[in-house]
């Protein structure tokens, strides 16, 4: 590997991200993102362990600015004619209407409505869908695994969180981030295992994993997958 342009990683809230570093001969550590990916372009004599903390220290604004790209790219996407669905992805075919109206038929989702033309619009659309399709969605999967609970759920509701995918309260009230709509449906049960679990115990230690693990025993891999494809359930804000 080249290493004046080595890799390095950076942990955020949805997942790592791999960071490109860049040595050249210049005087001072600078930070860019391009084309959605970050750049760390620094002097060939500067350590690595102080690299990681010039990262850490400007963990909000990458986070900020990668959620924007990603944002940007959604809107793209959907002008494009694509949404993702349950891990799948759909065409989008839009046309003009006095209401909002929504239907997902073979490989399509037909959506109608006023101003699509507009990005944002169409965005605000979507979303509105994805949203509906979670709370049903959603609804299924908790019902099929609450019975395996050690103790039983009080409620639970949708979350639009950027920095967490599901939460426990002391209560027994779950909630569950809507973009996980988009996710495969292991990915979903995975985060529903992980805040079930929550309800016997209110931490991360081996006994919460292990409750985790007598749960859902396969969630090793969709852990893995929101890890590397977490970010990209942000594409729609």
């Amino acid at each position: 590997m080249n290493a004046k342009h080595a890799p390095l990683n950076l942990q955020l809230p949805h997942g790592a991200v791999t960071v490109r570093l860049i040595r050249r001969a210049r005087q001072s550590v600078g930070i860019r993102i391009k084309h959605g990916e970050v750049e760390l372009i620094a002097p060939p004599a500067v350590p690595l362990a102080y690299l990681q903390e010039v990262l850490a220290s400007k963990h909000d604004w990458i986070a900020r600015h990668l959620a924007r790209h990603h944002a940007e790219q959604g809107e793209r996407a959907l002008t494009q004619g694509q949404v993702l669905l349950g891990g799948e992805s759909y065409r989008l075919h839009c046309v003009a209407a006095s209401r909002h109206q929504a239907q997902l038929v073979g490989d399509t989702l037909h959506l109608a409505g006023p101003m699509l033309e507009q990005p944002a619009r169409l965005a605000a659309s979507v979303v509105g869908y994805l949203q509906q399709q979670a709370r049903q969605r959603f609804a299924a999967r908790l019902a099929l695994w609450q019975p395996r609970a050690a103790r039983p759920l009080s409620g639970w509701g949708l979350s639009s969180a950027r920095t967490r995918w599901g939460s426990c309260t002391g209560r027994g009230v779950v909630r569950l981030n809507w973009r996980l709509v988009q996710a495969p449906e292991s990915v979903l049960d995975y985060v529903i295992a992980h805040e079930l679990a929550h309800l016997l115990h209110m931490n991360h230690s081996p006994a919460f994993w292990a409750e985790v693990g007598r749960l859902y025993p396969g969630w090793h891999g969709a852990r893995q997958w929101l890890k590397q494809h977490g970010d990209s359930l942000f594409r729609y804000g």
